[in-house]
């Protein structure tokens, strides 16, 4: 049994902890937030953060203090989504705001950013919370930048770059960071876990991205193409574009300004984007910034943690959904 594996039963005590960090006087804020919380999250953000400790041999409390907090900012920002985007499923069931109107939601996600920053103010580790602050506004940024741009063709692969490591990345260097923290590194070894969360942030969305593309609703849980219906260019489409004919480029446009694809719409732009090579180059912009991630932890020996990290990449890379 390797220390993915074994650390299930931290991953039952987290559980725990998400259900703790969601009581309220108010039953439907719990309700809100134990729906999305059981809605299947894989944890990657948790298990990097106590991983992360355990490296440095730390396995106290604080690890799922952090753990649990972190991943209820990243739910706060799921039930936030889900009303931005007008969305109908979230991993294969009924979103929050089908249940719920879209208020309560939004109120619900501002109930669990309070309890994350509650909880990650019970750690008593003042750089600790800022850091996880910072990548907090970083992230509402990233989230901004994207929505600020809806529709736009001219979006650059820099501009995509900024978007997805504000609105991914961070949140996944800010988990690394302050499991290093917790483990006390010096301050090159809590940098070189800090990188490598933040590049295999990078290299998560753009397999995301590429998902979107590639897989179909039933493993998805979503429907196909989804990104490109909200009118999001990700960097599968934006290197299609690069090299697009104008008819292509039209068709693309109306597509988005429809804010719906047929299925024969669908079939083409995914044949598209497949053909002219945008899927191909999103995979070997992941696989190289997934590749940068990982060089950062060279400089630690080579110890079950490390590896832990190394399979736990990997797995992120080939996922399917």
């Amino acid at each position: 049994m390797d220390l993915l594996e074994s650390i299930q039963s931290d991953m039952q005590k987290l559980e725990n902890e998400l259900i703790e960090h969601l009581e309220s006087r108010v039953p439907v804020a719990f309700e809100i937030g134990a729906h999305i919380m059981n809605s299947g999250g894989k944890r990657i953000r948790p298990q990097l953060a106590i991983i992360a400790a355990r490296m440095g041999g730390y396995t106290g409390l604080n690890a799922l203090k952090l753990s649990g907090a972190i991943e209820c900012i990243h739910t706060a920002t799921l039930l936030h989504d889900d009303v931005v985007d007008d969305a109908d499923t979230r991993r294969g069931r009924p979103s929050a705001n089908t249940l719920w109107s879209n208020e309560m939601c939004v109120l619900g996600g501002d109930f669990i950013l309070a309890k994350a920053f509650s909880a990650l103010t019970s750690i008593g580790n003042l750089r600790i919370l800022e850091i996880v602050s910072a990548a907090t506004e970083r992230l509402s940024e990233g989230e901004l930048f994207q929505m600020a741009n809806i529709g736009n063709l001219d979006l650059t692969e820099a501009d995509y770059l900024q978007v997805i490591t504000d609105k991914t990345a961070v949140l996944m260097e800010a988990a690394c960071r302050g499991g290093a923290i917790l483990g006390n590194f010096e301050p090159n070894k809590e940098e070189a876990l800090a990188q490598f969360g933040l590049n295999l942030g990078i290299a998560f969305q753009m397999t995301d991205d590429v998902i979107d593309y590639r897989s179909d609703v039933q493993t998805m849980g979503k429907p196909q193409c989804k990104d490109i219906q909200e009118g999001k260019l990700t960097l599968p489409l934006i290197a299609a574009l690069r090299n697009a004919t104008a008819p292509e480029r039209n068709r693309v446009e109306k597509m988005i300004e429809e804010k719906t694809l047929s299925g024969d719409d669908q079939v083409w732009i995914r044949n598209w984007v497949e053909r002219t090579g945008g899927i191909q180059q999103t995979l070997e912009s992941g696989r190289a910034f997934l590749e940068k991630g990982t060089a950062h932890l060279e400089i630690f020996p080579d110890t079950e943690e490390k590896r832990a990290l190394m399979k736990l990449a990997e797995r992120i890379l080939h996922r399917t959904y």
